[in-house]
C-alpha cells in the first residue's frame, strides 16, 4: 500500500473513511488553507480501496460530491461576507477599482462556467466560489454548475484510483527494485561523466600555460 492508502485503510471503519473524505473535501473550500488539502490523493486512495471492497465507489463519489456542494455554498457565503473587508484591507486597497469592476463583470458573464471549470483545477476550485460571492453574484447563478461539476470531478478522481488500483499494487511491489536500479544507473552515468571531464581538464588547462611560457 501507498502511505495514503495505508492511512485510509487503517481507519476504525469504512464510515470513518467516508467521514474523513467528506471533511477533507469540505475543508478544501476554506480560503487560504484549502490549497494544502490533498483531496486528489484521498480520492485516488478511496477509489483504490473501493476496488478492494473496503469502500463502495458510488458512495465515495456521492460523499465527495455532497461535500463539494456544501463547500461551494459556504465559500460563496464567505466571499459575500468578506467583500468589504477584502476591498478595504491591506491587499484590497492595492487593487484598482477598475480591476474590481472587471472581476464583477467577468463573474456576471461567466461566473457559473468559471466555477465549473475551476473545480478541476487546484486552488481555483477554492477561489472561484469566493470570488463569485465577493462580486455579489447570486448563488443560484453558480449552483447548477457546482452541482454538475461535483459528481464529475469526484467520479473522475475516485474512478481513476479504482481503475489504477492493480497498477498501484504492482508499483508498490516492484517500486523498490526499480528505484534502486535507476539510482545505480544514474550514479554510474555521473561517475563516467566526472571521469571524462577530469581527463579533459589537464589538456584544456595545459595549452594556455604552455603558450604563456613559450612567450
Amino acid at each position: 500500500m501507498t502511505p495514503s492508502l495505508d492511512a485510509v485503510g487503517h481507519l476504525p471503519s469504512a464510515t470513518a473513511a467516508y467521514a474523513v473524505l467528506a471533511a477533507a473535501v469540505l475543508t478544501e473550500s476554506v480560503l487560504l488553507i484549502g490549497a494544502f488539502v490533498p483531496t486528489l490523493t484521498l480520492l485516488l486512495s478511496a477509489g483504490a480501496l473501493a476496488r478492494t471492497g473496503y469502500l463502495h465507489l458510488p458512495l465515495v463519489i456521492a460523499t465527495a460530491a455532497c461535500a463539494v456542494l456544501a463547500g461551494d455554498f459556504l465559500a460563496h457565503r464567505t466571499g459575500r461576507l468578506l467583500t468589504d473587508r477584502l476591498r478595504v484591507g491591506r491587499v484590497g486597497r492595492r487593487v484598482p477599482a477598475a480591476a474590481w469592476r472587471r472581476a464583477r463583470a467577468l463573474m456576471d458573464r461567466r461566473g457559473g462556467q468559471a466555477v465549473f471549470l475551476g473545480r478541476f483545477v487546484p486552488v481555483l476550485r477554492t477561489l472561484m466560489p469566493h470570488l463569485a460571492g465577493a462580486t455579489r453574484l447570486p448563488y443560484r447563478r453558480i449552483a447548477p454548475y457546482s452541482a454538475l461539476a461535483a459528481p464529475l470531478w469526484a467520479g473522475a478522481e475516485a474512478g481513476t484510483g479504482y481503475a489504477a488500483a492493480p497498477m498501484l499494487r504492482r508499483a508498490v511491489t516492484h517500486g523498490g527494485p526499480v528505484l534502486a536500479v535507476t539510482a545505480l544507473a544514474c550514479a554510474g552515468a555521473g561517475a563516467v561523466w566526472l571521469t571524462v571531464r577530469r581527463r579533459d581538464e589537464p589538456a584544456g588547462n595545459g595549452s594556455p600555460a604552455g603558450s604563456s611560457t613559450s612567450s
